[in-house]
This record gives structure tokens, C-alpha cells and sequence, in this order.
């Protein structure tokens, strides 16, 4: 009785859902905005890896290569690092505004229309606007992609529009959508090929009639991935791709590292408790999820990508929220779980609610918190800093100054600065000030020591902790 009340109590304001759905994906996209943009005015956004893409994006806006500043392909395309030709298609915008914040904007739209995307699968596999809602919650709400969006600018996050889209086609039976979705989701990154190959796999379960183009998924995806990484970025690298994971000669040690520390274990936990565990309903994605985290998990030193953090959950988002919808078409179609499910959703929501606020305390939190907004006040000195640089002029800085310097030429700071002959040098001296510093040199006092003897330099403005100094002209 009480369910069959809450179930009439439902039926009655389902016609203000789709009102709330997207008013939560309108407000998704300002907190992501909000957030992105201070977090750039608070020089917390670094050359690495805003700076390399935005570089490159703008460099093709203006119709010039994108060529980049880098540790290892500096002065090359951006195809010698990462073969991601769908970042492109972000170049337009800066053809509306020449700000670097821009496409930092741009981003948190992208990741909002996922969301109202996301909402319409849900709508139309399931019939049902709050079980479609409860999945938005949970995707919107996942501490995974809400630090993809304010954590600098990157693939991954941009290629969830075209990734929810590409299941979006297969649903809804558009062949021409499907594979225009599925090349745009290949073009974001190299590594895309397993993805691919996972859709491909999906399309099985999903929509046997479609069995050829499942196949054609497979081979396109694999050629993918042999092509951009034994050809074309070794072509532009005049080297090796450098990504290739280091995979032992034992199969087990493979998969034993794929859960051999507590971080994956801690990610793989509240990644699927976020969506209440219903991606283990749904097989037809598991083959995509095993990709999702074993590229990132086995054969990867690098813990960055072990993590809730960063750009890497994205993919991951998009998978869980479609494995959810799913999960929740199979439990309405056994009738002694069903009418159990509108409970089910409600507590889904609320734990989705409980774990942003309480347990992961997720970054968009800082959009209503006046503190963050006041913290951005603080940084008027580095402000000034940076407008000692002529728009037109190389400079060679920090990784957390470089970040402003994208639309010129820019060069992360390095001891043998002579080489490069930057005409500025902009050396800030706080302390524990730039994380992230393991890019570029270390020694930022010998470098400003040399720079004190170095008479082809001369200093043009000082602070007790910040100098400027300037190449002269001879």
C-alpha cells in the first residue's frame, strides 16, 4: 500500500520532471562554468594540459599547425603526443572570442548537453521520466565527471556529447548517426580503438539486426588504433608512440594488477555505488567498462589515472549512465521487482545526493560556497604580472603561468633558456605556490641567478617574489 501511494504521488508530478531535468543540467553547466573560470583566475590551471590543447586549438583557428610546447615533442604537432583530431572541432569558437577562458566554457556546455542526452535515452528505453531522472542524478552528479569538467580542458571530457550520442543512434536506429557519433568519438584519442571495439561488442546484445555494423565497429576501431599508433604519431614523433602500456608476460599478473591497489579498489567501489550499483545489471556494457578500466588500471604506473580525479572518469560516466538505464529496463520487466522500483529510485537519488555532499564532497560544491569567489580577489598581483607581457611576444614561465600565455609563443621555464631565446622571462619565487611543477626545471633560483649575470636579459619588473625580465635588442 505504502508503494502503491508513492507510486500515485509520482505519477502525479512527472509532468514537472522534465522542467526539473534540465534546470539540473542548465545548473550543472553554470556551476561547471563558474567553477572552471575561477580556477583559472586562481592560476590553478596548468600548462599541462590546458595549455598543450588549447595551443593547438587555437593555432588551428587561425588557420596555422598545432604545434605545441612539450616535455618530450616540443616544437612538433600535437599528433607526436596524442592522435586526437576531434578537438578540432572546438577551433570555431575561438573565431567568438580570443580568450583562453573560452573553451574552458565551452567544456562545461559540452558536458551539460550530455546530460539533457543522457535524459532522452532514459526517457525512451525506460517510459518512465524519474527512473530516467534518478540516471541524470546520477551521472551529473558523479564525482568522476565533475572533475573531469573543472579540471582543466581535455578530450576525454569534451568526448562525452559525442560518446552518449553514438549510443543515442544505436537505440534509436540511425545508421548515419551512429557512425558519424562513433568517428568523432575515435577521433578524441588513439586509445578511442578499444572503445570502439567495446560499442562494437555492444551492438551484439543490443540491436542483433545490426550484427554488420557491430562487425564494421570492430574493424574500423582496430584499424583505428593500429594506424594512429604505429604510424601516425611515430611519424610526427620521429619516434615511438609513448603511451604503450608495460604488460607482464603473465596473463594473471595483468589481471591481478587491475585490482592490486587500494586506489583502483576505491575508485571501482564508489564509481559504481554512485550509480547504486546497476551497471552489474547490464553485460551488454561490461565488456566496455573492463576496457574503460583496464587502460587506465593494468600496466599503468601512473596513479593520476587510478583516481576519481582528473579527466579520465568521463568515458567512464558515460558508460555507467547508459548501463544504468539498462539495468533498470531489465528490473521493469520482472514484475515482482518492479513495482518496487520508484523506491528504488528515490533511494538511488539520495544516495547520489548523500555521497556529492557528505562522502566525496565533489568540486562543483564550490559553486554557492563565497569563499571560493572571494579567494579569486587574491590573485590581482599575478594579474599584473602577466599584463607586463606583450600579447605578441614569446615568454618562458612556470606551468601554472604558462597556462596564460597560450595564444603566443610560450616555452615552460628551463635552465637552458638561451637556447630558446624567449624575449620575457617570468619567474615566480613563492613557495609550494606552482604544484604540478614537475614540468619544466625545478631550479627556479639558479635560474634566476643566471639571469641576474646574464647581460642579454634585464629585469623590467620586481616584486619581492615575482621578476619579469626582458631579451634585449641589439
Amino acid at each position: 500500500m505504502f508503494i502503491k501511494r508513492i507510486w500515485t504521488f509520482l505519477a502525479i508530478k512527472t509532468r514537472y520532471i522534465d522542467l526539473i531535468a534540465y534546470i539540473f543540467c542548465i545548473l550543472f553547466t553554470v556551476a561547471g562554468i563558474l567553477v572552471s573560470l575561477n580556477r583559472f583566475w586562481q592560476y590553478e590551471v596548468f600548462y599541462f594540459d590546458f595549455g598543450i590543447y588549447d595551443q593547438a586549438i587555437w593555432n588551428v583557428s587561425r588557420f596555422g599547425a598545432p604545434i605545441i610546447e612539450h616535455h618530450i615533442v616540443g616544437g612538433k604537432w600535437i599528433f607526436a603526443d596524442h592522435f586526437n583530431p576531434s578537438f578540432f572541432l572546438l577551433s570555431p569558437f575561438y573565431w567568438l572570442s580570443a580568450k583562453s577562458e573560452t573553451l574552458l566554457v565551452v567544456q562545461a556546455v559540452v558536458v551539460g548537453l550530455s546530460g539533457i542526452v543522457m535524459y532522452k535515452i532514459g526517457k525512451y528505453l525506460l517510459k518512465n521520466k524519474l527512473f530516467a531522472l534518478g540516471v541524470l542524478t546520477c551521472y551529473l552528479l558523479f564525482l568522476g565527471l565533475q572533475n573531469a569538467v573543472i579540471s582543466d580542458l581535455h578530450d576525454l571530457t569534451v568526448m562525452t556529447l559525442p560518446l552518449v550520442f553514438t549510443f543515442w543512434a544505436i537505440i534509436h536506429k540511425n545508421v548515419w548517426l551512429y557512425f558519424l557519433s562513433l568517428l568523432i568519438t575515435l577521433g578524441f584519442k588513439e586509445s578511442n580503438f578499444l572503445l570502439g571495439t567495446g560499442i562494437g561488442i555492444a551492438i551484439f546484445f543490443l540491436r542483433k539486426e545490426w550484427f554488420k555494423i557491430g562487425l564494421i565497429t570492430i574493424i574500423v576501431s582496430l584499424i583505428w588504433g593500429y594506424v594512429s599508433i604505429k604510424i601516425i604519431i611515430p611519424s610526427f614523433a620521429n619516434g615511438s608512440y609513448a603511451y604503450s602500456p608495460v604488460l607482464s608476460s603473465n596473463i594473471f599478473e595483468n589481471i591481478y594488477s587491475f585490482i592490486n591497489h587500494p586506489l583502483k579498489q576505491r575508485t571501482i567501489f564508489y564509481s559504481f555505488l554512485s550509480f547504486g550499483f546497476l551497471p552489474l545489471l547490464a553485460p551488454e556494457i561490461w565488456f566496455l567498462l573492463l576496457q574503460d578500466y583496464g587502460i587506465r588500471f593494468i600496466g599503468n604506473s601512473c596513479c593520476s589515472r587510478w583516481d576519481l580525479g582528473l579527466h579520465y572518469n568521463a568515458p567512464s560516466a558515460v558508460l555507467l549512465g547508459i548501463a544504468s538505464i539498462l539495468a533498470l529496463r531489465r528490473l521493469q520487466h520482472i514484475k515482482s521487482i518492479s513495482k518496487f522500483l520508484p523506491l528504488l529510485i528515490i533511494l538511488i537519488i539520495g544516495n547520489a545526493i548523500f555521497l556529492y555532499r557528505f562522502v566525496l564532497h565533489s568540486p562543483l560544491a564550490l559553486a554557492y560556497n563565497p569563499a571560493f569567489y572571494n579567494h579569486t580577489k587574491d590573485f590581482a598581483f599575478l594579474n599584473n604580472l602577466v599584463k607586463k607581457i606583450p600579447n605578441n611576444a614569446s615568454v618562458m614561465t612556470q606551468n601554472n603561468l604558462a597556462s596564460h600565455f597560450t595564444h603566443q609563443k610560450v616555452f615552460l621555464l628551463k635552465d637552458n633558456y638561451n637556447d630558446y631565446k624567449p624575449e620575457y622571462i617570468v619567474v615566480d619565487l613563492r613557495n609550494e605556490q606552482n604544484p604540478n611543477n614537475f614540468f619544466g626545471t625545478k631550479n627556479i633560483l639558479t635560474i634566476v641567478e643566471l639571469l641576474r649575470e646574464d647581460s642579454k636579459y634585464e629585469l623590467i619588473y620586481q616584486t619581492k617574489e615575482q621578476f619579469v625580465y626582458r631579451r634585449k635588442t641589439t
